[in-house]
């Protein structure tokens, strides 16, 4: 045989054998890295959001429930309970207050503010505030029936405050409970972090860097019904970053629409009520003495909102 053919055969063998010990190369790295675990889903959360170790984890439950609008004109002697103040009733569902003497509030002070209310504001024990917006001298409450109504038209307090940190004026709404579920038919409610994991995982609300500032469980409206009832779900409220807040449906899981304009929409529908020429039905309690025309007393409660709201939708415009 002559040598070029030897040498060729070599250079063959040398050929498959590299190939052969390349193939064994990389079976190896792929059974290397087929043996590395894939980081788990909760892991990829606790990678990604903090804040995740204050959550509860713990299952709870709570009831359904049933309300109605309050009605205030059919509270007996509701009159003994408005003191150093004039009130007006529209349509027997929105009640609108004027202090006769300003009342001094502690802003810093929950407990403090809370006792305030319960003194001075008709149902004002069972509200919880929610937002104080300095800048327009407002504060804005949520109604509590074993824990806060969010975000209800229905369920809400508007404080108005002068410069002085002092309540002037304030209007609500309220809700009575008309049917809670039995205990034994409580609905089980899915835990903090299975809500804050769905947020993450199902509707992609989180993104990466996202802080869990609080979690906390409320009521939210399900359903309106067509003889006004309203049924009422529970409901996770997840507030990010300390800024924005998310509500999931504590039983299903998910998610409910934000609401960017719910104070400056309410409050307008509130004003309106009082505008001259409405067809509001209203009624009176403890008009002071010297009151010559009721007319006044409307004026005076509806302009400080009309000027807070202005004051409200410029901020949004901007």
């Amino acid at each position: 045989m002559q040598w070029g053919q030897i040498k060729s055969l070599f250079i063959i063998c040398f050929l498959v054998l590299n190939v052969f010990l390349a193939k064994q190369l990389i079976d190896r790295e792929d059974e290397t890295l087929s043996a590395l675990p894939e980081a788990s889903k909760e892991e990829e959360l606790e990678l990604n959001i903090s804040g995740l170790d204050q959550l509860n984890q713990e299952t709870l439950e709570a009831p359904l429930l049933y309300t109605n609008s309050y009605n205030f004109n059919e509270v007996e002697n509701i009159a003994g309970q408005l003191t150093n103040q004039e009130v007006v009733v529209a349509n027997d569902t929105t009640l609108f207050s004027r202090l006769k003497s300003p009342v001094a509030l502690a802003l810093d002070d929950t407990e403090a503010l809370t006792a305030t209310l319960n003194q001075h504001v008709y149902l004002g024990g069972n509200f919880k505030q929610y937002r104080y917006l300095e800048e327009a001298g407002l504060i804005v409450f949520f109604q509590r029936i074993n824990y806060p109504i969010f975000y209800n038209t229905q369920a809400v307090l508007f404080v108005k405050v002068n410069d002085a940190g002092e309540m002037t004026h304030y209007m609500m709404r309220a809700l009575d409970v008309v049917e809670e579920e039995q205990e034994e038919n409580e609905q089980t409610l899915i835990t903090e972090y299975d809500a804050v994991y769905r947020m993450y995982h199902n509707s992609n609300i989180l993104k990466t860097g996202d802080e869990i500032s609080e979690v906390e469980l409320g009521y939210h409206n399900l359903v309106s019904l067509p003889n006004g009832e309203q049924l009422m779900n529970p409901t996770w409220q997840v507030t990010v970053n300390d800024t924005v807040d998310y509500f999931i449906n504590a039983i299903e899981g998910h998610d409910y629409p934000q609401y960017t304009n719910f104070i400056t929409e309410t409050l307008n529908d509130f004003i309106t009520l009082l505008t001259p020429g409405s067809s509001s039905d209203y009624t009176y309690y403890t008009l002071a003495e010297d009151r010559v025309e009721e007319d006044t007393l409307l004026t005076s409660i509806r302009q400080p909102f009309v000027t807070t709201y202005h004051q409200l939708t410029e901020v949004e415009s901007e």
